[in-house]
């Protein structure tokens, strides 16, 4: 048996934000599937609850008292006004299930998404023996704010089926083309939604939304703040990427006047990656500010700084082995 797909990151979770601990070498904050068993094993009886908008009339599922998406709403960072807009016919299709919502009540809309797994990845642990998900039928993983997206070919009437034959699971809606099912959290007494199509499997409360904003009927990220689009457009991979506000977690750069920041790769092991800062608007990106920022890559092949983004390629950090390795 390969690697658990919970076995690349232990996880903390907390009210304000989401705290990733590398246990292998690769980038900061790739390697999403490593996250797909556990992200979905949040419950409303879990300590480390998300605290959602702080509101007695929101839940904690990133909607307010009636049922929406928190999105601009309580969004108190000021947002630059860059000219942009994505280009939807040609970005790749996993943009278009991100949203703004934020279950953390202040979070940074981390978004994780690969096409390449490491040899072994084991996703049988996370469904059923009959949704017949595996390998061979996953081509990548999506992960933001504890929801994920499985995108691939699933039979999903055979899975309808094996549902009505398990004393567990319950089939209990119908959404835009996807199944909705009630399901357990493994190793907890919580339940969970899974929303089933041929193409894509949809894990958390959200997934109304996010079919609504791969629709685009809903918001998507980029609808909401254009600078993702920039940082897209800077990525040399779309193969696996990593976004997010503020300064990386867990590393050695932790400036303030960074806006958000992302990572590609060829995979989430590769040996290069690119990083890209877009800085708050109007700092000026100093020589000190550049070489703080170059403390991400333990080698560094090469810097370009353009307005208030800095592009950063180099080697993988060297990340200490975690206490299960």
């Amino acid at each position: 048996m390969g690697p658990s797909v919970v076995d690349a990151y232990h996880m903390s979770n907390s009210s304000s934000t989401t705290t990733m601990t590398i246990t292998r070498r690769g980038a900061i904050g790739t390697l999403a599937v490593g996250l797909a068993g556990l992200a979905g094993c949040m419950s409303s009886g879990d300590t480390d609850e998300p605290s959602g908008n702080g509101s007695d009339d929101g839940d904690s599922n990133g909607h307010d008292g009636n049922g929406e998406a928190d999105s601009e709403e309580g969004f108190e960072r000021e947002i630059p006004d860059r000219d942009i807009e994505a280009d939807w016919d040609e970005a790749a299709a996993f943009r278009t299930w991100l949203t703004d919502a934020d279950p953390f009540n202040g979070g940074n809309r981390r978004f994780d998404y690969t096409e390449e797994f490491p040899e072994g990845t084991d996703f049988e642990s996370v469904f059923p023996e009959y949704f017949e998900v595996s390998a061979d039928v996953v081509d990548a993983h999506l992960l933001q704010s504890l929801t994920q997206v499985f995108f691939g070919s699933f039979d999903r009437d055979a899975i309808v089926a094996g549902v009505e034959d398990d004393d567990e699971y319950e089939f209990v809606d119908e959404y835009e083309g996807f199944a909705v099912i009630d399901a357990p959290i493994p190793n907890t007494s919580g339940r969970r939604d899974i929303a089933v199509s041929e193409s894509a499997i949809v894990i958390g409360p959200d997934y109304e939304e996010r079919i609504d904003a791969h629709h685009g009927s809903h918001d998507r990220l980029e609808d909401i703040d254009q600078e993702f689009t920039h940082l897209f457009r800077q990525f040399p991979h779309e193969t696996t990427v990593t976004g997010e506000y503020n300064a990386p977690e867990e590393s050695d750069v932790s400036l303030d006047e960074i806006y958000i920041w992302g990572v590609s790769s060829a995979s989430p092991m590769a040996d290069t990656m690119t990083w890209v800062f877009i800085l708050e608007e109007g700092v000026e990106p100093t020589d000190d500010i550049v070489a703080e920022l170059e403390g991400i890559s333990d080698d560094v092949h090469d810097t370009e700084v353009e307005g208030r983004t800095v592009t950063i390629t180099g080697g993988a950090p060297n990340v200490s082995p975690g206490p299960d390795e």
